[in-house]
């Protein structure tokens, strides 16, 4: 994990550094997986797994480090963070079916309940929410 820095669980929050590389997309998966299995629907868990993954691996490939990885439970949503030190936001790109890269967002927009982008004093969050039940 980067900067040593242990994944925390706080309140129904939880957040974990990510180093910049190409392990930390299954970092995430597993830190999704390790804090919320017990909490969440199986069916829930792997869709935000799937969008954690997408997130992280748009972040390295198009972002700036540090990378934080938080997920929150809130009012009957799950919602997913990962912030970066980049200003510049996701593209929704047109999709080609040659292409064997850039359906990340896609994704994300297809398995979310919505997604965003917040912009941060060192870069950006984007987000991504799953209603859950109750």
């Amino acid at each position: 994990m980067a900067s040593g820095t242990p994944p925390t669980m706080v309140a129904g929050d939880s957040r974990i550094d990510l180093p910049a590389s190409p392990t930390a997309a299954g970092l995430a998966r597993a830190f999704v997986h390790r804090c919320w299995s017990g909490l969440e629907s199986a069916e829930i868990i792997d869709a935000v797994a799937l969008c954690v993954s997408e997130l992280v691996t748009n972040a390295l490939d198009h972002a700036a480090p540090p990378y934080e990885l938080r997920v929150a439970r809130e009012c009957g949503r799950l919602r997913v963070e990962v912030e970066d030190a980049s200003e510049r936001s996701p593209v929704l790109r047109a999709l080609s079916p040659t292409a064997r890269r850039g359906r990340g967002i896609f994704i994300v927009q297809r398995i979310a309940t919505q997604w965003g982008v917040e912009p941060t004093p060192a870069g950006k969050t984007v987000w991504a929410e799953f209603a859950t039940p109750g």
